[in-house]
């Protein structure tokens, strides 16, 4: 029995549900809006069309960013940088790494209905950047103004959507297609951020150069996935210094709010993990790890509240990519070729832009082990920590088996969250177990 959507599915027909809630008041004056009669039905086409292209893409542009910000927060306590500091037994088998498919809750909760959904705010966010990319493709640049650049843009977004799909979880389906390893995913994602490179280049200025940097990033992340070293450096290297692109937030609704600020700093849910606090470098305290004690309990009053200050406010937006993380891709495919002074030197650029002692090494291998350390501290809460246990094969602390302090049992082994029963249950493409 097949009794729920899937979520690229469900993902349709909530923005068809949006764009019908909106469609009397882009039809009448405010104060006639609470007399018009709700049609019966709309169909797609006349909510799909040209003159509506901005507000569809700005449509998926805010439902990665809600997606991206759940992310963070929920598989960065599946890894190490949060843990568990409430009495909700629902979200216990996160922190203690003991998910099955048939968890609901990272599977079916959105990304502002309480702490936990990734799977399908991801898959929506996916869809939703592929459709408005597959709209744009139907229609002429004299129909919609500025359409290439929303083409590089929405491409880049799918890229990213499907980045998170493939680093967060064991496997993932796309439109109800069959069952796709980590490594086909980021395949995809390559062919995503190939075109939105191309276009971004042929629109040119501010903007095209803006887009073109996000998605030689998320190339370059989706090649050193799959262990591309020379290729992911070469995209690197075309990120110009400085460069940051944000996921921007608001505090004037749950789904646009940073929701790592809300679950940490807001509401206690998680704490930052002890092995994220009071990092130094050579005695001097670390600032791309800014955590503080709360002086109180979390949600849980007796697990007591570190706070991350990377996130200073419910509005405060975060990074999708970075030159910071493209230098640190150009120092593992460095390290990888055997150019140990090389790597080092791109270690020390980011230390020193952040006044930390130098680093020396004088193997690759020494390079490598440093690199993961770097790694977790440059992108503190970035959405990387998850899959670089991963591909660095980071043991898992606390080791499986330990006690699990707030809720019983033991912790689990997952490392990335299994295919929910959710997709498997309802894609007719993937058999059942």
């Amino acid at each position: 029995m097949r009794p729920t959507l899937a979520p690229a599915l469900r993902a349709r027909r909530v923005a068809l549900a949006a764009l019908a809630a909106l469609a009397p008041a882009l039809a009448t004056g405010c104060d006639e809006l609470l007399q018009a009669d709700a049609p019966q039905l709309i169909e797609e086409r006349n909510l799909e069309n040209a003159a509506n292209a901005p507000v569809i893409a700005a449509g998926a542009v805010g439902d990665f960013e809600c997606a991206l910000a759940a992310y963070i927060a929920v598989m960065g306590t599946v890894a190490d940088e949060f843990a568990d500091a409430q009495a909700n037994a629902a979200i216990w088998d996160l922190d203690r790494r003991t998910n099955i498919p048939a968890t609901t809750l990272y599977a079916v909760n959105t990304c502002a209905g309480g702490f936990g959904g990734v799977y399908t705010p991801v898959s929506i966010a996916r869809f939703q950047a592929d459709n408005t990319l597959r709209l744009l493709d139907g229609w002429s640049d004299a129909e919609v103004p500025g359409r290439q650049a929303l083409i590089a843009r929405m491409a880049a977004y799918a890229g990213y959507s499907l980045l998170l799909l493939g680093e967060g979880f064991c496997s993932a389906a796309i439109d109800l297609g069959p069952e796709r390893s980590p490594a086909q995913i980021f395949a995809l994602a390559e062919e995503r951020f190939t075109r939105a490179i191309t276009v971004a280049q042929a629109v040119g200025g501010a903007t095209g150069d803006s887009l073109r940097a996000l998605a030689l990033v998320g190339r370059a992340r989706s090649r050193i996935n799959r262990n591309q070293h020379a290729q992911a450096a070469a995209d690197a290297a075309l990120v110009p210094t400085g460069f940051v692109f944000n996921a921007r937030f608001t505090p004037a609704a749950p789904r646009a709010e940073n929701r790592v600020f809300r679950a940490n700093n807001g509401n206690g849910t998680i704490t930052v993990d002890p092995s994220y606090r009071g990092l130094t470098v050579g005695g001097v305290a670390d600032p791309r790890v800014p955590v503080a004690d709360a002086g109180r309990g979390g949600s849980a009053p007796q697990v007591r509240l570190w706070v991350q200050n990377k996130y200073g406010a419910l509005n405060a937006p975060i990074p999708i990519a970075t030159w910071r993380e493209a230098l640190l891709i150009r120092a593992e495919a460095a390290a990888q070729a055997g150019d140990v002074a090389g790597a080092v030197g791109f270690i020390n650029q980011l230390r020193q832009r952040v006044s930390l002692p130098a680093f020396a090494a004088t193997t690759a291998a020494q390079v490598r082990t440093q690199l993961v350390e770097e790694r977790r501290r440059e992108l503190f809460l970035e959405g990387h920590r998850l899959y670089d246990t991963i591909r660095f094969d980071v043991p898992l602390s606390p080791a499986p088996g330990a006690p699990f302090p707030n809720g019983g049992g033991q912790y689990g082994t997952n490392k990335c969250l299994p295919l929910p029963d959710l997709e498997r249950l309802n894609n007719p493409n993937i058999p059942d177990p």
